[in-house]
């Protein structure tokens, strides 16, 4: 049992080694943009990813995932279908019909009680406008000046729960000085000692607090803010975010 013990150890071990070669290394670099993410798995390995992609030309896919359950199983098909999206991309101009493409094959082999929930975004740095696509993951942040909080959510369903749907798609243009901030549930649903959950409130508090920042300081006050507000109170989930911000 012991020898059996290591030996799983160690196949957790390799597995995290594996999912986190699947997270880029180096965040873009785009004149006229700042781009920062993280993620911190709430066990050994988790079911949250994120992703930048060069497409053509001025054109960048970035996006973030969740996948329901934890640990391998999550992990596994999370990088399942990052190769997927990958593939989709590429081959392919619009939004929606990356995300429908992304669905239909993911529906194919995963089983009824396991979905995804993405964010799909490409930006054209060159118009600085953001096309997106939202399959029931948390809304992001879009950050401008004096201006009422954005939330970004058009899109559908998670992927996953049906082989068939016709996801929606929208545009956000980017001003000098904006900037949009994608995060899983793992953070405005972390808890403290008394099962008191962060909130999307607060994290829209943080993010106004800081949004002169650049983008790598405000992902920081986030976490900051995170871990404060948790204290020594263990993870319940994976913290995730992916923060894009157009110069001022």
């Amino acid at each position: 049992q012991e020898r059996q013990k290591i030996q799983l150890e160690r196949d957790l071990v390799a597995a995290r080694e594996v999912q986190m070669s699947l997270v880029p290394k180096h965040v873009p670099e785009v004149r006229g943009y700042e781009f920062a993410a993280c993620t911190i798995p709430a066990k050994q390995i988790g079911g949250d990813l994120f992703d930048f992609h060069p497409i053509s030309g001025t054109r960048l896919a970035f996006c973030l995932g969740d996948v329901s359950g934890k640990g391998l199983p999550a992990s596994l098909l999370m990088a399942n279908t990052l190769a997927l999206l990958r593939s989709q991309a590429i081959s392919h101009t619009s939004v929606h019909e990356t995300m429908q493409r992304t669905n239909r094959q993911l529906s194919e082999y995963i089983g009824s009680d396991k979905f995804v929930t993405l964010f799909f975004g490409v930006l054209d740095t060159s118009t600085h406008q953001l096309r997106f696509s939202n399959a029931g993951h948390e809304q992001p942040f879009v950050l401008s000046g004096n201006r009422p909080v954005q939330r970004l959510d058009a899109g559908g369903i998670p992927l996953g729960m049906v082989e068939e749907f016709a996801y929606a798609e929208d545009m956000v243009q980017l001003g000098p000085g904006d900037m949009v901030v994608v995060s899983s549930d793992g953070i405005s649903e972390a808890m403290n000692a008394q099962g008191e959950q962060f909130g999307e409130e607060r994290l829209g508090e943080v993010l106004k607090r800081h949004q002169t920042a650049s983008a790598s300081v405000l992902l920081q006050h986030v976490i900051t803010a995170v871990q404060d507000y948790v204290g020594s109170a263990p993870p319940s989930d994976d913290i995730t975010m992916v923060v894009v911000k157009r110069a001022s």
